[in-house]
């Protein structure tokens, strides 16, 4: 067939030739082909930095699981070393208090006896000797118990001004044998006296003691002032405020700075000159913390100083007074008839001590010198009362009281009180010895009143269940 020329369709103008179309799908491949390449790069790049950073997480916590395993080790180091710690300052404070018993206890039956004028000051000088040791053995206890945050405090109903009063009059003959006017001024709600508020009447005389003894040895001219008060706060909260001014030696701002340091001082001139260990204020101060208060120094270098100490407390009812506390009040209750007293006890000195402490009393004592024999004595002889140590060999005294319970259950008999009488004398170590079925606890060095009341507290008791 023949087809004109003018029957031929032009292409359209814009319709690209195929060699055009070629070239353009070329470009494409390759367009495509540098994108797939440039993909497979990224994704490369990708999964190797993937793979970095899963390496990185397992280092990390490779390092972490070591640094863990550290840190345990060290807790435990820690724990172990704080236990260790704890132990020795036990035994410590066992192995001290074990002598210091024997020389303040016979001290004590000494000062009791006919003394000439030299033998008395001889006799008072020992007594406060082994007294300063005792108070430098329990301030490194505390201070122990402080720093594991096992210091322990009361709340109990107090005469705040009393014990204010009683405190003070422990320091009066030292202050006018250096001749140092002493005023005491209470005011704000303790001006009338009789004002009771809960507080631990102890660790409150603890450390305003610490801060009068301060104040009569760097005082040696002037005087020293005691000054409270008591004011409202808010939910029922009054803020007990005690200051100790002196116009002693006085100290410098940097010396002020470390004052409350543990084992810190001034300087060391004042160990030289006023001796100490440099923990009474640093104990001191906690103690205020703990009773939400504080301590704080203001001072200037031959001007004297300033100590204010407060205490959070709250009011209190009156506790009648109705404890005899007295030699006469134990020696009564002791004299009602010829109680039975079985003592426990390893130690020679000790057994001395205990012997002339009671002796001036009509006591029926059987002693026994470990626990076992303890046991077997208390079930035979069925005494009235038990001076327990703790310490001794066979059998402690903490099994022998376990051994005693035990008989007595067998028997269906009361218990008979039991008094640890022990050096062991840190509140962990007494609360042990209640829970394990001891009636009351009795520190060494023994002192002869505690010990009488003590006694006539567990008889009366005991009585009392009986009736």
């Amino acid at each position: 067939m023949t087809v004109h020329t003018d029957d031929i369709t032009a292409p359209e103008a814009d319709t690209p030739a195929p060699a055009e179309v070629m070239a353009e799908l070329t470009r494409e491949r390759l367009r495509r082909q540098d994108l797939e390449d440039e993909l497979a790069r990224r994704t490369q790049s990708l999964e190797q930095a993937n793979a970095s950073l899963v390496a990185l997480s397992r280092r990390v916590d490779h390092l972490v699981e070591m640094r863990t395993a550290d840190l345990a080790r060290d807790r435990d180091a820690a724990q172990g070393e704080n236990a260790a710690k704890t132990q020795f300052l036990a035994t410590m404070s066992h192995e001290i208090r074990t002598p210091l018993n024997g020389v303040l206890g016979l001290a004590s039956v000494l000062a009791d006896t006919q003394l000439n004028e030299v033998q008395e000051q001889i006799l008072s000088v020992m007594r406060d000797s082994g007294r300063l040791l005792l108070n430098i053995v329990d301030d490194i206890l505390d201070l122990s118990k402080i720093e594991e945050g096992k210091l322990e405090l009361e709340r109990l109903p107090t005469d705040v001004v009393s014990l204010m009063e009683a405190v003070c009059r422990q320091f009066e003959p030292r202050i006018a044998e250096k001749g140092l006017n002493f005023t005491k001024l209470c005011g704000g709600g303790l001006s009338l006296g009789g004002v009771w508020v809960n507080i631990d009447p102890t660790r409150f005389q603890q450390v305003l003691s610490n801060l009068l003894s301060n104040a009569v040895k760097f005082t040696n001219h002037g005087a020293i002032a005691l000054t409270s008060h008591l004011r409202a706060e808010k939910d029922g909260m009054l803020t007990l405020t005690v200051t100790v001014r002196d116009t002693g030696i006085g100290l410098k701002p940097e010396q002020v700075g470390r004052l409350f340091q543990p084992y810190m001082q001034a300087d060391a001139s004042v160990h030289r000159n006023h001796g100490g260990t440099g923990l009474g204020l640093a104990i001191s101060r906690q103690i205020c913390q703990r009773m939400g208060g504080d301590l704080s120094c203001t001072s200037a270098a031959g001007e004297g100083s300033e100590f204010r100490a407060t205490f959070q407390v709250t009011r209190a009812a009156p506790t009648p007074e109705n404890q005899e506390t007295t030699d006469q009040a134990d020696c009564a209750i002791l004299a009602q008839r010829r109680w039975r007293v079985l003592i426990a006890e390893d130690n020679r000195t000790n057994r001395m001590v205990l012997h002339h402490m009671l002796k001036s009393y009509d006591l029926e004592l059987i002693w026994v010198e470990d626990g076992e024999e303890a046991v077997e004595a208390c079930l035979n002889a069925k005494p009235d009362l038990v001076l327990m140590d703790v310490n001794m060999p066979v059998m402690d005294g903490v099994a022998a009281t376990a051994g005693i319970r035990a008989g007595e259950a067998r028997e269906g008999r009361g218990p008979v009180p039991i008094l640890a009488v022990s050096a062991n004398a840190l509140v962990h170590q007494v609360k042990t010895y209640l829970a394990q079925g001891m009636s009351g606890h009795v520190a060494k060095p023994i002192r002869k009143t505690l010990l009488l009341q003590a006694m006539a507290k567990a008889l009366s008791e005991a009585a009392a269940r009986d009736a």
